[in-house]
């Protein structure tokens, strides 16, 4: 790892956390969202004897994690080409491939103490359970993250304004958000509902951080989740090298 790419990623991180508005959304808002839902007088899931708060626990997770690529990620990025950053940078003899890199990992690693500090605040304040390995659910977090930061890529690609970009990741996270297994289990969805909710990769994502966090968190759990979130990461990927093109 040479010297230009390290100071990238410590420039990204230091963009994520001297940004006030920033930091609310991506660390506040979860922790008050999450408070209010697990204070709701809702008792057990419907046909489980799982507390509401500890269910919507790795759903906020995923929320958030979801969140910072679609909407945190792409619209960053209009607002450097809003600035002439990117038309700067495209002149310097920085490799792109380094810029882009920089910024995934400095957002994966904001997506995993998103993780930790949600589960901290809802194992101490709510007795949230977390029954298997806590690093199968960050190694869930980083494969999340990245799935949607590079869909939140492709986002750029057909958006140059936030007027642009606004209908484009309301339309993707709208029905991830409310299909994705984060809120109510997908079982209670009508069939056609449902069956566009199992192709979803945030259902995967929040199943799988559930099965670490409420049953043992062998293979056997989350393995299908986990081969899931590699079959769209696969995919994005795919789009990303078709698609994405670093441009001012």
């Amino acid at each position: 790892m040479n010297l230009s790419f390290l100071q990238l990623l410590k420039m990204n991180l230091r963009l994520i956390y001297r940004n006030p508005t920033g930091m609310f959304f991506t660390l506040v808002m979860p922790l008050i969202l999450y408070t209010a839902l697990s204070i709701l007088p809702i008792g057990r899931v419907l046909g489980s004897e799982v507390s509401y708060s500890d269910f919507v626990l790795p759903g906020i997770i995923a929320l958030t994690i979801m969140q910072g690529g679609i909407y945190g990620l792409a619209y960053w990025f209009i607002d450097l080409k809003s600035r002439n950053v990117i038309k700067r940078f495209l002149v310097t003899p920085l490799k792109k491939s380094e810029f882009i890199a920089s910024v995934l990992i400095s957002r994966i690693i904001i997506a995993l103490l998103q993780l930790i500090l949600l589960s901290i605040i809802g194992w101490w304040f709510f007795g949230a359970t977390i029954s298997g390995n806590i690093i199968f659910a960050l190694g869930f977090a980083a494969l999340g993250s990245a799935i949607f930061l590079l869909l939140g890529l492709i986002i750029t690609t057909f958006a140059d304004t936030y007027e642009a970009a606004a209908p484009i990741t309301a339309a993707i996270g709208l029905p991830l958000t409310f299909l994705g297994n984060i809120f109510y289990p997908i079982s209670s969805l009508p069939s056609g509902l449902r069956t566009l909710a199992e192709i979803l990769p945030i259902t995967y994502l929040v199943d799988g951080i559930r099965s670490v966090y409420l049953n043992s968190g062998s293979w056997s759990d989350w393995g299908t989740d986990a081969g899931m979130l590699l079959i769209w990461l696969v995919i994005m990927i795919v789009l990303n090298l078709w698609l994405f093109r670093l441009r001012s």
